[in-house]
């Protein structure tokens, strides 16, 4: 499959909030490993906030919106707890809210975003990638090590009380 990345453009928010809304309808009814809800995570807010701050990332096929990313400049201080390959306060790209839809699981598309990734973060001067998923995330874990990501340690997001989830593994790949 041929996906194209690219930056996310207002008139892509409907195809976006659709694309959660798939996901969170397909994990519904399947095993869900992310633990993402509904009406819950992610948003048409989050998706609207990284289209104006520019860090929403969409990945095509054939004309359609097949996954979307996040890619931050910057990293919450809660990751200074993590035992990082590379100092906490080098440059970075962090991934989040990282999406396929079901329909083009296991098609390459999550390969094609963390790929897009490295590029980006290249061209930002950033020297690593970093990232974090629910503990019990399974096929994202496969992924990222499929990618070559470390798994550098588990942390606390401070998300139990919002969404009952305590501990996440999070991963790093240096890239400069």
């Amino acid at each position: 499959m041929d996906i194209a990345v690219r930056v996310a453009q207002q008139a892509d928010l409907d195809e976006v909030e659709r694309l959660y809304d798939e996901w969170n309808d397909y994990l519904a009814v399947h095993e869900n490993y992310p633990r993402w809800k509904k009406g819950v995570y992610p948003l048409r807010e989050h998706a609207q906030e990284g289209i104006c701050t520019k860090s929403l990332y969409v990945a095509t096929y054939e004309g359609k919106i097949v996954g979307s990313v996040i890619y931050l400049l910057e990293q919450g201080q809660v990751y200074q707890n993590v035992n990082w390959q590379l100092d906490f306060d080098v440059p970075v790209i962090v991934i989040h809210i990282l999406a396929v839809h079901p329909d083009y699981l296991g098609c390459g598309v999550g390969k094609a975003v963390l790929e897009y990734a490295e590029n980006f973060g290249r061209r930002q001067g950033a020297r690593t990638i970093r990232l974090d998923t629910y503990e019990k995330n399974t096929p994202a874990v496969r992924l990222y090590e499929k990618c070559n990501f470390q798994e550098c340690g588990r942390v606390d997001l401070g998300l139990e009380p919002i969404y009952g989830l305590k501990w996440y593994r999070a991963f790093e790949k240096i890239i400069n």
